[in-house]
């Protein structure tokens, strides 16, 4: 029972810290980018203005 108790709560702790990063990549900053920690291959850092703390705004290369 307390192996149990320790799984779900750890399950609990990796949920969150995911659901956090997911709400932060829905963010929009300039010239159509997206905020995120580092940027995709196809996409460019356009600058870090309108995002939070540590994400960089990310907008797909042309």
């Amino acid at each position: 029972m307390r192996v149990l108790r320790l799984l779900v709560i750890t399950l609990l702790l990796l949920t969150a810290g995911e659901a956090y990063d997911t709400g932060i990549q829905g963010w929009t900053c300039g010239s159509r980018g997206l905020c995120r920690k580092h940027c995709y291959a196809q996409e460019h850092t356009v600058g870090y203005h309108g995002c939070p703390r540590r994400y960089r705004c990310c907008a797909l290369r042309f």
